[in-house]
């Protein structure tokens, strides 16, 4: 064999890596060449957005014609107002969607509710979870409440609804149905339920800042068109103490916040965490009775549940009703001790000293106490105070969600846990 024998398939390897160097080499000045023309396209969009607002104002309202709001807007007596938003959410088996679904029947028929006034309106229920118990769920509480020739305002959804983005077709299609339910009631649609906020956001990442986000800005576009409440039913936690489960935007984004609860007694309870405007803190004691159907094609009852109302707590008040008056060991201080990290983290977090992990934003400890004590629990007497943060503290450091040391603190979990 020839010495340019020898050479050829030295050559061929180096003539095919000169060749790919030139392919990579086009391929990136082509990348590059894209995002300088669509740094440049942003560029002019915004140059044009600004000139097409130069000169247009915000309408001011001045401090001498602000003027009280005296027309209460809350269609549930101090629980739920026109154009909110709130979450009920509990873990699997709580009965979460038979309270929901008992106290959207109440608003749909105009009937008192746990001795609440309820202004009466249409209900648009969105069942993203198993069609045939909901009908179930419907046909006993018709049948528990004689409601067969009330005027019940009320309509189901029963096919899949997307609304990761507010643009979608989803969330428009739902806003023109929920409108031309109030076109046919010739009344307002005062509540949208979907059950549940999991099934809404299909594909996305409940944990994920951003898709949280498009489903807050969806919510907040449909209020805004129709006016109405729209309230989600979501999940606990794996650790329930700890709320509900994903980011933790969406528990700034809503105005209630209901958590629905079944202690080890059996004792069912649904607790008001959050009101925005409205006093929090009532607790709505309620049990679950079963409701005879019919029968099947096998001869074999056909059964679901009704809520039956049970003691109620009023805020800073004793309970009230003839039920048991069970109690459960409240998780608020470990949900709020959570809430209140991540924002003193947001406001105050540095990256953290050599001995803490790499990727820990870092807040003093004593930061995390003092907003504990002023933001979780104002008008506690101080000893309280001390042993609900201590045991906050100690439960939530023992179970791998912050971290702590030398007097800094982080969030194992930057985002709610899942």
């Amino acid at each position: 064999m020839s010495d340019d024998d020898g050479l050829t398939p030295v050559l061929r390897e180096y003539q095919a890596a000169d060749a790919n160097v030139a392919y990579l080499d086009r391929e990136k000045a082509k990348r590059e060449t894209d995002a300088a023309e669509r740094t440049k396209a942003e560029q002019e969009r915004a140059q044009k957005q600004a000139e097409e607002a130069r000169g247009v104002v915000f309408t001011l309202e001045w401090f001498r014609d602000i003027t009280p709001c005296t027309e209460a807007d809350d269609f549930v007596q101090g629980l739920l107002c026109d154009g909110s938003s709130a979450v009920v959410y509990g873990s699997s088996n709580a009965g979460k969607t038979f309270w929901m679904t008992d106290l959207a029947l109440h608003v749909a028929a105009g009937m008192t509710w746990n001795g609440k006034r309820v202004q009466q309106g249409g209900v648009i229920y969105c069942a993203l979870e198993g069609s045939r118990r909901f009908r179930n769920r419907i046909a006993a509480w018709r049948k528990r409440h004689s409601a067969e020739d009330k005027t019940v305002m009320f309509a189901a959804i029963q096919i899949g609804i997307n609304l990761l983005t507010a643009d979608s077709n989803d969330t428009q299609i739902l806003i023109n149905t929920i409108k031309k339910a109030k076109a046919e009631l010739a009344g307002p649609v005062r509540l949208v339920v979907i059950d549940t906020l999991a099934r809404a956001m299909a594909g996305g990442n409940e944990n994920a800042s951003e898709d949280m986000g498009k489903v807050i800005k969806a919510m907040d576009f449909i209020r805004q068109e129709t006016g109405a409440c729209v309230l989600f039913i979501h999940h606990s936690g794996k650790d329930a103490a700890l709320g509900m489960r994903g980011h933790t935007s969406l528990i700034g984004a809503i105005d209630t916040e209901i958590e629905v609860a079944e202690s080890e007694d059996g004792a069912r309870t649904a607790e008001v965490l959050k009101q925005r405007d409205l006093q929090k803190g009532e607790v709505f004691g309620f049990t679950l009775q079963q409701w005879h159907l019919g029968e099947n094609q096998y001869g074999e009852p056909v059964t679901s549940c009704i809520v039956e109302q049970a003691a109620t707590q009023t805020a800073g008040g004793p309970a009230r009703g003839d039920a048991s008056k069970a109690k459960r060991e409240d998780p608020g201080h470990l949900r709020r001790a959570m809430e209140v990290l991540h924002r003193v983290i947001h406001a105050q977090g540095k990256p953290g000293p050599v001995g803490t992990p790499d990727t820990a934003i870092c807040v003093a400890e004593d930061a995390w106490r003092e907003k504990f004590y002023s933001d979780a629990m104002p008008g506690a007497e101080p000893a309280a105070k001390q042993k609900a943060f201590r045991r906050a503290a100690d439960k939530l450091v023992a179970s791998g969600i912050v971290g702590m040391s030398n007097g800094l603190v982080w969030a194992i979990w930057p985002e709610s846990p899942p």
